[in-house]
């Protein structure tokens, strides 16, 4: 809901309604998921963030004043960053003053009055004498706070420079500020609770502002915290860990230097990285204005190098560690049909206790820290701000056994809302349900010995076998060399369910097209592989799927048809002009549609955790933790080549072309992967261990562009080339 008059922060979440009547689990997890929204819409304020923090750290180095000015939750906020500022970053912290609405006593019990007087504000910047050296920041959500406003204004009016931190920039306190910084996360989950999102990003501002401030000003020596005195023992550890890691310099010194420069880590630091005494180094310290680089450059060049490794600056920021991803609760399957085929024992432990899913940085893996962050890049800047062909995107590499902390990028929803990707939601997989579903349930039964490779598909579907379709095996099926054309548009015919199917069965083929011959991938073939998986164990093909494959990897976030509760998790498609809505939680492919959402070429759902998963499983030989789904023999025989003409393809998977490969042209000849039409990719190579996974809902900007195309190979190339050579 949204109202005239009303501000951003007060609107009510339609995503949340009843929410008082839904189990915690859930409440829970729609929190969550709302709170992904905020570092997406912080990030669309990085300009004026980037300005403030310059702001700030130009005011306090010219000796002035920076003022937090809040109220309520916002005020609480300003008090808490301000008060962190000097044990983190040392003396310089003393020039930023919080004001708090309704004095000290607010900060610990709401006083909600206070904050309704304009004159109230004004009068604390003029007690504080703040000037045109100074620098005054409200805060505010809904930013309409009358206290902020007048303290804003009276620092105008004395040339404080001056910054709004709002939700909303309809208000009074935007427009009293010369720089506004306004994050749109929302409405909040229960509407009005401004320190939910609305109070997420105004620590995440903050934060982001005064840490920025702070390492411009000089207060931190590459990324270590260098500009403080500890003063307890935790601290002062943490402090003898700084300077050994920053100077390389033997413990024993690193101790003798900090007691002499009495606890001062940066004095400490500049006599270790130069040559400089402890009385040399405070005195440069003093000169440079606190700027500890600086000061340590100027040590050195007056006074001589130190004997230890000083640090460096090119040092690989540490990965993004989101957060672990929620349990799912798709539909439970039913009891299978009592059928030998179907009840086919699951060998390894019992699938109450999912297999673990090892995740870890790249240095745990041995791979390039630097060249994955290349690998990301080249996500981050194809999706760029979401706005552009690819709305979203969530990456991960696998390698050695190992998952690597998944990266999200841009918008799961851009219309009809607009919600964030987060390393947990949820794509439509599109033809990735080709090789995550069908391909292993034709695997279980061909390892249960029901058919072979080369029986012909209508001995299991008699009416398949008419107008030159009797002998196409269930391996051509399986490699795309069938001959069935690529793709008929049934849903047009108003076709549904099961007249698809004899749709298909009643097809002919082409006089030109003979069953073996060459490679034309058909979407046909893997729905009537569904369906024989149907017609074989009794069963559809997702409670089969979802027993013998997705339950026993601990793939919970994978399933066919999910709940539309479920919605917020889920990327949006494309819009279907038909229907007259975005394809949103329903599956995007029309013929899977018409055929209910459950089908061998479409229609699975899934994250890029449970990819991990099944990725993990691949290149372990068909075993994940212990956990056996398919035979080691049955995994080589799947990723061998098996066909060429048109394309290398093995059974149900893509081999690597040597060109326009989507698995790029740096994995080897024996990688295999595969490609779905919302965007989505998988690509593994066994020779290295390694998995690239790329996620996308591209088709959400429209069904036009190759950016998807391109940034596949893009990241498989630069995944490839952060793998090192093993000793």
């Amino acid at each position: 809901m949204t109202t005239r008059g009303i501000p951003r922060t007060e609107w009510v979440n339609p995503l949340t309604k009843d929410i008082d009547t839904w189990p915690a689990e859930k409440i829970v997890s729609v929190i969550n998921a709302e709170d992904h929204r905020v570092a997406p819409a912080v990030a669309t304020e990085i300009q004026n963030i980037a300005k403030a923090a310059e702001w700030m750290a130009e005011t306090i180095l010219l000796g002035g004043r920076v003022f937090y000015v809040g109220a309520g939750t916002s005020g609480r906020i300003g008090v808490l960053d301000a008060s962190e500022l000097e044990p983190t970053y040392g003396s310089i912290g003393k020039h930023v003053i919080a004001i708090m609405s309704g004095g000290e006593k607010a900060i610990s019990k709401a006083s909600e009055g206070s904050e309704d007087s304009r004159e109230d504000g004004a009068r604390e910047i003029v007690t504080r004498k703040a000037g045109p050296s100074d620098m005054v920041i409200g805060i505010a959500s809904s930013g309409r706070t009358p206290f902020v406003a007048g303290a804003l204004a009276e620092a105008r009016k004395q040339k404080a420079k001056t910054v709004a931190i709002v939700g909303d920039t309809s208000g009074p306190v935007a427009k009293e500020a010369d720089l506004v910084i306004a994050p749109q996360v929302g409405p909040e989950v229960v509407a009005g609770s401004t320190r939910m999102k609305n109070g997420t990003a105004q620590k995440l501002v903050l934060n982001t502002m005064s840490t920025a401030a702070m390492i411009i000003a000089g207060r931190t020596y590459s990324n270590l915290m260098a500009g403080t005195s500890p003063r307890n023992t935790k601290l002062a550890g943490r402090a003898l860990r700084i300077l050994t890691e920053a100077t390389g310099r033997p413990a024993h010194e690193v101790e003798r230097v900090f007691a002499e420069a009495q606890g001062d880590i940066g004095i400490a630091l500049i006599a270790l990285a130069s040559r400089a005494s402890v009385s040399q180094a405070s005195a440069l310290l003093e000169e440079c204005g606190g700027a500890i680089r600086k000061a340590v450059l100027l040590a050195r060049e007056r006074y001589g190098d130190g004997s230890g490794d000083a640090g460096s600056d090119t040092s690989p920021a540490p990965p993004i560690s989101p957060a672990m991803p929620a349990p799912c609760v798709p539909p439970e399957p039913s009891d299978m049909a009592e059928s030998p085929v179907a009840q086919g024992g699951i060998p390894g432990r019992a699938t109450s206790t999912p297999p673990a899913l090892p995740m870890g940085q790249a240095q745990d893996v041995g791979l390039d820290p630097a060249q994955v962050e290349q690998a990301f890049g080249a996500v981050a800047r194809a999706v760029g701000d979401g706005e552009g062909p690819i709305p979203g995107a969530v990456a991960t590499i696998v390698h050695r056994g190992v998952m690597l902390y998944p990266r999200a990028f841009g918008w799961a929803v851009r219309t009809p809302e607009r919600i964030p990707a987060t390393p947990n939601t949820m794509f439509d997989l599109a033809s990735l349900t080709k090789v995550t579903a069908t391909l292993p349930a034709i695997l279980k039964l061909l390892e249960r010995g029901v058919f072979r490779l080369d029986d012909p598909l209508s001995l299991f579907i008699p009416e398949f076998g008419q107008g030159g379709k009797e002998a196409i095996t269930i391996r051509q099926l399986l490699t795309h060399t069938s001959g069935l054309p690529a793709h008929v548009k049934f849903y047009e015919k108003g076709l549904q369910g099961e007249e698809v199917v004899e749709a298909i069965c009643a097809l002919s083929l082409a006089e030109d097209e003979v069953p073996g011959e060459k490679v034309v991938y058909s979407d046909l073939g893997f729905i009537m592989l569904g369906e024989m998986v149907k017609r074989i164990t009794g069963v559809g093909l997702d409670e089969f799927v979802a027993k013998e494959v997705l339950e026993p990897l601990g793939m919970k976030d994978t399933c066919f048809t999910p709940d539309l509760e479920k919605r917020y998790r889920i990327a949006a498609t494309e819009y279907r002009p038909d229907l007259g809505r975005v394809m949103w939680g329903e599956v995007h492919d029309e013929n899977a549609f018409s055929l209910g959402g459950v089908c061998g070429h479409a229609g699975l759902f899934g994250t890029v955790y449970d990819l991990a998963r099944y990725a993990l499983m691949w290149l372990g030989g068909g075993t994940l933790d212990g956990v056996r789904v398919l035979g080691e023999a049955t995994v080589a025989a799947a990723i061998t080549e098996e066909a060429t003409a048109g394309e290398r393809r093995g059974l149900g998977w893509q081999l690597r072309s040597k060109r326009y490969s989507s698995g790029g042209d740096l994995m080897s000849d024996r990688a295999f992967g595969h490609t779905g039409f919302t965007g989505t990719s998988i690509w593994c190579d066994p020779t290295t261990g390694t998995a690239a996974i790329l996620l996308t809902n591209r088709v959400h900007a429209g069904r036009e562009g190759n950016a998807h195309i391109r940034v596949r190979a893009q990241f498989a190339n630069a995944v490839a080339a952060s793998v090192k050579k093993q000793k």
